[in-house]
């Protein structure tokens, strides 16, 4: 693998756009960076590794020799592919012993090969399809969120296979993740696009001086501008009032000179505003998200050597749990061992044999975004469930301090939004009306950086009763009260 990324004068926007999407975009991006790409929601990130795919057409130009290779890229399932099978379809003249050494590495057994790669969980497939892109020497991998499918366990392993690899972007919003790995990051902002040396840590640090910066040069511009106003309008309506009131040919001259100057001033401030507007439109404004809370009368959980069967074996390790009003109780646990499927019984979504003893008080108003609902919901069903103005107005006020532009909401459909943007449109919805108990189930999937910093802030303020499942560490770490972690049920005699 030879050769770095170079973009030169790089223009793009969709169809649909009024504004471009990129505009004189200029990179040099070498090819043994572990690159983070980062930015908020809708900003291009999936986009631009289209266009680096070939796969969208783009002004400017790209130089690369490198062989892109983009994940998530599944089989086709009617191929019925064995995980060998899939291995081997992108790298034929592979050895088994370098499969299987990279096996140990993402902590799969070997005895995975043999099975079909459909039947698989979405943890293993997506640690197979990541060996797939490393295992040819001469690809340069893309990956766009490869940690949705991977639980804390899984996103630990695969950050230290990234670790010992090089050469390659990643999008992810997971900062922890990240954190273990890259050595530099490209953010796309609102006005700029930049490359940082270092981690996420580093580029916050970063980001958060040039905003600072930023804001100190506008404070200093909005004070010369109204300066520079205050004298053109003197000057100006001197000016005027000269001209006005003389017919001295000398004393005009001398008027229509200051009317001069009056317009120049003008002119420089107008210029001084564009510079002002390009610094300030650069900082992201991140508002504060407002939650109506109320908490619930009574203990809302209580397990006691609880857990759920299947096939009357324990589907977990018997339990005990206590969440009362206040709590913000989070479900722990390696995929598969059953999170979920304990959220639903606690919801009762699900009629289900138990062992143990067990009490649930849900009260009456629930916040619920599960994997579920999502499926169910988009942008103009959910318009179309809110009655009346002042409930449409809270909910796109809700979307807008959530990063979406309210140039977005006129449109019926959000069929072209991101998968982050789609997020959104869950999460507002979550956030809806006055709520004594919150249900989330993977919140922070496909959310940006900012937007899980505004759910910390609001969480911490508004202090909500909680019961959720997430496997993004730093937000769980932030703002968890109670955790527990449900171990697979493991008896001797069976």
């Amino acid at each position: 693998m030879t050769g770095n990324i170079l973009i030169k004068n790089m223009n793009f926007k969709y169809v649909s756009m009024i504004q471009p999407l990129f505009k004189n975009v200029n990179l040099n991006i070498d090819e043994s960076w572990k690159l983070g790409l980062v930015g908020r929601n809708g900003r291009g990130k999936t986009t631009l590794l289209k266009i680096l795919l070939n796969q969208l057409d783009y002004e400017g130009s790209i130089q690369s020799t490198l062989d892109f290779k983009y994940f998530p890229s599944y089989p086709d399932i009617s191929e019925n592919l064995t995980a060998l099978g899939v291995l081997l379809k992108q790298n034929p003249h592979i050895d088994i012993w370098q499969i299987e050494r990279e096996l140990s590495y993402m902590d799969l057994s070997h005895d995975i090969l043999n099975k079909k790669f459909n039947v698989l969980s979405g943890g293993e497939q997506t640690k197979l399809l990541l060996i797939e892109l490393f295992l040819s020497e001469n690809s340069f991998p893309l990956m766009d969120e490869p940690t949705n499918n991977l639980d804390l366990h899984g996103r630990k392993i695969v950050g230290q296979y990234l670790k010992n690899k090089k050469g390659f972007i990643i999008i992810s919003h997971d900062e922890s993740f990240l954190n273990q790995f890259i050595d530099h990051v490209l953010a796309i902002n609102k006005e700029s696009i930049d490359v940082v040396s270092g981690n996420v840590d580093t580029w916050k640090y970063e980001k958060a001086n040039a905003d600072m910066l930023s804001e100190e040069k506008n404070a200093e511009l909005i004070t010369e501008i109204k300066r520079l106003n205050d004298v053109s309008r003197q000057v100006s309506t001197w000016g005027m009032k000269k001209e006005n009131s003389t017919k001295d040919a000398s004393a005009r001259r001398m008027a229509a000179k200051q009317m001069k100057r009056a317009k120049a001033i003008e002119k420089r401030t107008e210029s001084m505003i564009e510079e002002k507007k390009s610094l300030i439109n650069n900082i992201e404004k991140v508002s504060d998200l407002k939650m109506i809370v109320e908490q619930p009368r009574k203990q809302v959980l209580f397990f006691r050597d609880f857990s759920i069967l299947r096939n009357g074996i324990p589907l977990f390790e018997p339990i005990n749990i206590d969440v009362y009003p206040n709590d913000r109780f989070f479900i722990e646990g390696k995929n598969g061992v059953g999170k979920s499927t304990l959220l639903n019984f606690i919801l009762g979504t699900e009629q289900l044999e138990t062992i143990g003893e067990y009490r649930i008080n849900l009260p009456e108003n629930l916040s619920i975004l599960s994997l579920k609902n999502q499926a169910d919901l988009d942008y103009s069903s959910s318009i179309n469930q809110l009655s009346t103005k002042e409930e449409k107005e809270e909910y796109w006020h809700l979307l807008y301090q959530l990063g979406i532009e309210r140039s977005s909401f006129s449109n019926k459909t959000s069929k072209n939004w991101s998968d982050g943007q789609q997020k959104k449109v869950f999460l507002a919805n979550a956030l809806l009306g006055k709520n004594e108990l919150f249900i989330w189930d993977e919140v922070t999937n496909y959310l940006d950086m900012f937007v899980i910093n505004q759910l910390i802030e609001a969480i911490k303020n508004y202090q909500p009763t909680m019961i959720g499942v997430d496997h993004n560490e730093y937000f769980v770490n932030d703002i968890a009260t109670k955790n527990i972690e449900l171990t697979p049920f493991f008896n001797d005699f069976i």
